[in-house]
């Protein structure tokens, strides 16, 4: 009987946790949408996924979104994206979302991975959640934090 409730209780748990997840997945989804449109040369895509006051931190150096776009060409490689979410910190019309960044890099035989340590601001408009501001860290893949589990965007 006891196993039977903690069933039930579990189930309740999960049921009621689910909105709760969709919108975490709501302010999320412009981090999601830019490196989909970074794995895909998608400029319009990567466009679509900010504000239009974007700006990167991007290891030492401060871009907009067009440097970004003239950093990504296309190429002969496949990209893979993973996250380790850190911590998210969410308002009303803005969230904080801190994340450990992983891409695999395929061209041919050869593969290749890197990390940063990044973070987002999001904001809230009549478009939906956009990128406000990202911060972007390279580190060295074996200064990763030991035990992190990615999951694949």
């Amino acid at each position: 009987m006891l196993i039977k409730k903690s069933l039930v209780a579990l189930g309740m748990l999960l049921f009621l946790s689910q909105p709760v997840m969709a919108e975490m997945d709501k302010e999320f989804a412009p981090v999601e949408k830019i490196f989909d449109a970074l794995s895909a040369f998608d400029h319009e895509g990567m466009k679509s996924a900010v504000t239009p006051s974007f700006v990167l931190l991007e290891h030492g150096e401060v871009w907009d979104i067009q440097k970004l776009i003239d950093a990504v060409k296309p190429a002969e490689y496949q990209r893979r994206n993973f996250i380790s979410v850190i911590s998210k910190d969410v308002k009303a019309e803005m969230a904080v979302i801190n994340y450990w960044n992983k891409a695999v890099f395929k061209s041919g035989d050869k593969t290749t991975e890197r990390a940063w340590l990044e973070s987002v601001v999001v904001v809230k408009t009549e478009n939906g959640w956009l990128l406000e501001q990202m911060h972007s860290t390279r580190i060295k893949l074996e200064d990763l934090p030991k035990g992190l589990e990615f999951i694949e965007l």
